[in-house]
C-alpha cells in the first residue's frame, strides 16, 4: 500500500514538474493546478513556487570562417598571376617571369591543404624555362661576319686588298644563315629582367592591386594580412642582387664579354700559320697557299672560344656568390620581423592592444623593411 501511494506521488510530481516548464502551476502536494499568480494553493493551502518561462534560445547566424575565405582569396591570387605568366610566356618571357615569380610568393598564404598537387612544381618549372629563355642568344658567325655570304680574299683574284662577299654563295660555317645559337650577352640579360620588372609592375597597377614589399595582390586580400603574413609574402619575393639582377652571372673578364679570345697557337697569325723561313730559298705561293696553312686551333677564324666561360660570354657573380639574390638581412636574420619596440613583444600597453603591432608582437624590420635581405 505504501509503494503504491509513493509511485502515485512520484506520477504527480513530474506531471506537475512537465506543465510547470509549460508555464503552468500545480501544486506537488494535492496535484491541482492553482490559479495563476497565486502565492498558495486554494485547496491545501502549500506555497507554491513560481512558474519561471522558458528563454528562448538566441539564433546566431554562423559567422563565416575568416581563414577559409582569405585561402581562397590567395589561391585565386595565385590562379591569376599563374595563368597570365603562362600566357606571357612566348611574346614576352621578360614579364612572365616576374609574374611566376609573384605566384610563387602569394604560395605562402596558402594553407598547406588547400594547395592543389603539382602547383608548386609548375611554378617552379615555369620559372626556369623563362630564364633560360632569356639567358638564350644568337651568336654572330666569325667566318662570315654575320653576312650568312662565302668571303672571298681579293688579293688572289685580281691582286687587290680586302676582303670580299660572294653573292649567291653560302657560308660554309653557319650556312647562309649568319650566325647561330649562343648566349644572350649578360648586359642585355639583366636589361631584359629589369624591363620585365617595369611591364609587371606597370600591368599590376592598371589592374588596381597593391604593392606588399615587391610582390601584388589584390587590395582585398592585402587588408586581411597580418603582419606576420605580410612578412611572409615579402621574403616569398626575391631581392635582387644588385649587381646581376637575378642573373646570378657576370660579364666573363677574359674575354670582356664577348665569348672568343685570341687563338693561343704558336705560329697562328689571324687563322694562318707562318712558314719557317730559309735563308736563300724563295718561297713559293700558290693559290689554296691559305687554306693548306690554315691553322688546326681556331680553322682558320685567328680566335677560339674563351676557356674561361667556354664562350657562354659570362661567369658567376662574384658579388651574390652565383644566387643572383641581394644579402640576407642581419638585424631580422631574413624573416622580414622583428620585436614591437613600443610593447616589447608582449602585444599590450597599459592592458590594451598595442597601437603599433595591433597585439602581435612583431612589426617588420625596420632595416629591410620585411623583405628580408639588402641589394647588395
Amino acid at each position: 500500500m505504501r509503494q503504491t501511494r509513493v509511485m502515485a506521488l512520484a506520477a504527480a510530481v513530474l506531471s506537475a514538474a512537465t506543465l510547470w516548464a509549460q508555464g503552468l502551476v500545480i501544486c506537488p502536494a494535492c496535484g491541482r493546478e492553482a490559479e495563476e499568480g497565486a502565492a498558495v494553493c486554494g485547496h491545501c493551502k502549500k506555497e507554491l513556487s513560481k512558474p519561471v518561462a522558458e528563454q528562448p534560445k538566441s539564433v546566431t547566424a554562423d559567422e563565416p570562417d575568416k581563414d577559409a575565405e582569405m585561402a581562397a582569396m590567395a589561391v585565386a591570387a595565385v590562379d591569376s598571376s599563374a595563368v597570365q605568366a603562362r600566357g606571357l610566356e612566348e611574346r614576352s618571357p621578360d614579364v612572365a617571369l616576374h609574374f611566376y615569380l609573384n605566384a610563387m610568393a602569394l604560395m605562402r598564404l596558402v594553407p598547406e591543404g588547400a594547395v592543389r598537387p603539382g602547383v608548386g612544381e609548375a611554378l617552379l618549372a615555369g620559372r626556369v624555362r623563362v630564364m633560360q629563355t632569356l639567358a638564350r642568344g644568337r651568336d654572330q658567325c666569325r667566318r662570315c661576319g654575320g653576312s650568312g655570304r662565302y668571303q672571298v680574299n681579293l688579293g688572289k683574284v685580281d691582286g687587290t686588298s680586302g676582303v670580299r662577299a660572294a653573292s649567291g654563295v653560302a657560308c660554309p660555317e653557319c650556312k647562309g644563315l649568319g650566325g647561330h645559337a649562343g648566349h644572350r650577352e649578360i648586359d642585355q640579360f639583366k636589361m631584359a629582367i629589369l624591363q620585365g620588372r617595369e611591364g609587371f609592375e606597370r600591368s599590376r597597377m592598371v589592374a588596381g592591386d597593391v604593392r606588399v614589399g615587391r610582390s601584388f595582390m589584390p587590395a582585398a586580400l592585402e587588408a586581411r594580412l597580418s603582419n606576420r603574413q605580410r612578412a611572409l609574402v615579402m621574403t616569398g619575393m626575391p631581392v635582387p642582387c644588385a649587381a646581376c639582377q637575378l642573373t646570378a652571372r657576370q660579364a666573363c673578364r677574359a674575354c670582356r664579354g664577348t665569348g672568343w679570345v685570341k687563338c693561343d697557337n704558336s705560329g697562328c697569325r689571324q687563322g694562318v700559320l707562318q712558314p719557317e723561313r730559309r735563308s736563300g730559298v724563295r718561297p713559293e705561293r700558290r693559290l689554296n697557299e691559305e687554306q693548306e696553312r690554315r691553322c688546326p686551333r681556331c680553322k682558320g677564324l685567328g680566335e677560339v672560344k674563351c676557356g674561361v666561360c667556354q664562350g657562354s660570354k659570362g661567369v658567376v657573380c662574384e658579388k651574390c656568390g652565383g644566387s643572383g639574390l641581394g644579402a640576407r638581412c642581419q638585424r631580422c636574420t631574413g624573416s622580414g620581423l622583428m620585436t614591437c619596440t613600443k610593447c616589447r613583444g608582449t602585444g599590450e600597453v597599459k592592458g590594451a592592444p598595442c597601437s603599433e603591432c595591433k597585439g602581435e608582437g612583431v612589426i617588420l624590420c625596420t632595416t629591410c623593411r620585411g623583405e628580408g635581405a639588402l641589394a647588395r
